[in-house]
């Protein structure tokens, strides 16, 4: 608190410069200025007088008399201003008293009932913050403070099965894997049927016991891939815990039945594909060589699970191995205050403008909801156009929103974060975005 005192005091003595001129002096201004306005009467008297003697209106000895009489008033009226000044000097010091006295009585019970004093104390990290282009209101708190917040609402709110999803995708994310199988637990309990918690919980498990996949986790795949065939995640774990047992045939089913649903991820295809080959299997080139089972035509993709081997990493589909030209990393989080009007499914943009140019991005990168907290690569291999590239302006400005709609353009009831402008030539190691308000 000893910052907000010595910083009230500053404040309050500045106050009181800026009237004590005024409380002085404003009686003294007021006798001068009265005086002014006799003087200028008895002038106009006298011109009156004039003009009438001139006119023989008056006699010599008449023209004396009125103008003795006119100087004697103008004498008295002097004398009747001159001497209330002391007085009135002594008041406006009265006046100043009681100002000083006044003022930090009314203000600082007043702020400190309905202010935030607490905001002037320095914190920790603050200055750096700034220093990354973040101002007070717009910088982002950390990660562990928001997963802190998000634990307690939902605690709150138990039944709130995309609050569970939400938070148990923060802890994977931030490698904390015990705590995201609670979570899942949850997403679980509340949605039995669901692929996405099914998935998770049995990802979360086999990241959390060393990537080995235990019989929980097992039991929750093969339920996973009963209500979806097509999941790339329930094959590619069930493969793996086929290999670790010892049954080279079993994970070869797996992997090779996942392998033609990877053809949108060419990274995780390849990765897959050295490991089918490493068991001494072939790999499948189209659907028509897998089993009649598969015939059907394939769901879209789903990320490599975290628990598959390090080259193909869960957050692989959203870093860009081409990192010529320019690069921004950005990383994005969603206010707990706001979890409750996103959906896991609605869509996620994070994109790049020109600080002072044409409105199109320069660069866009396109996830959902349910990736949160999330960090991606803005590059010049994201341009829409080859002259409209991130390396092509100095200044771009830097931000994230979630539709609701799924399109582009920005649109009432959207979430959205401020927007950082950085240089794009030198950007900083990471621009931290807060999705934290409702767009109008």
């Amino acid at each position: 608190m000893t910052v907000f005192w010595i910083i009230s005091a500053a404040m309050i003595m500045v106050a009181l410069a800026l009237l004590a001129p005024t409380l002085l002096r404003r009686h003294a201004a007021s006798s001068d200025a009265t005086e002014r306005f006799n003087v200028e009467i008895a002038r106009e008297r006298l011109a009156d007088l004039v003009k009438e003697k001139e006119a023989e209106g008056l006699s010599d000895e008449e023209f004396a008399q009125a103008r003795q009489d006119l100087e004697l008033a103008l004498a008295q009226d002097l004398e009747g201003t001159a001497s209330p000044a002391p007085a009135a000097r002594s008041g406006g010091r009265w006046a100043l008293l009681a100002a000083a006295f006044l003022i930090p009585l009314i203000t600082v019970p007043v702020y400190l009932q309905i202010g935030s004093p607490h905001l002037i104390e320095s914190r920790p990290g603050t200055s750096s913050q700034v220093a990354a282009g973040h101002g007070a209101d717009g910088e982002m708190p950390p990660v562990s403070e928001l997963v802190e917040k998000l634990r307690q609402r939902m605690q709150q709110d138990p039944d709130n099965a995309e609050g569970w999803f939400l938070l148990g995708r923060t802890y994977m994310r931030l490698q904390n894997y015990t705590q995201a199988v609670d979570a899942f637990e949850n997403v679980v309990r509340l949605l039995p049927d669901e692929t996405a918690g099914l998935l998770s919980l049995a990802d979360a498990m086999t990241m959390r016991d060393d990537r080995r996949v235990g019989a929980r986790a097992i039991e929750l795949l093969e339920k996973a891939l009963r209500l979806d065939p097509n999941s790339v995640t329930a094959l590619w774990l069930l493969g793996n815990a086929a290999s670790d047992r010892g049954d080279s045939a079993a994970a070869l089913g797996f992997w090779q039945r996942a392998y033609p649903l990877l053809d949108g991820e060419p990274e995780m295809q390849n990765e897959l594909g050295q490991m089918i080959s490493q068991a001494g299997g072939k790999v499948p080139t189209t659907l028509a060589s897998l089993p009649p089972i598969m015939s059907a035509a394939p769901q879209a993709a789903v990320a490599a699970p975290a628990a598959a081997p390090a080259a193909a990493p869960a957050a692989a589909p959203t870093e860009t191995a081409d990192t010529d030209g320019a690069a921004i990393v950005v990383e994005v989080a969603l206010a707990p205050s706001l979890m409750e009007r996103a959906s896991p499914t609605d869509t996620l943009f994070v994109l790049a403008r020109a600080e002072s140019g044409p409105p199109m991005p320069l660069a866009v990168a396109r996830q959902q909801v349910s990736d949160l907290p999330i960090k991606v690569t803005l590059t010049d291999a994201m341009a829409m156009m080859p002259a409209m590239k991130l390396s092509a302006f100095p200044r771009v400005k830097v931000s994230a929103r979630i539709s609701k709609s799924g399109q582009a353009g920005s649109k009432p009831g959207d979430l959205a974060a401020s927007d950082v402008v950085v240089d794009s030539g030198n950007p900083p190691e990471s621009v931290q975005l807060l999705i934290n308000r409702v767009v109008e």
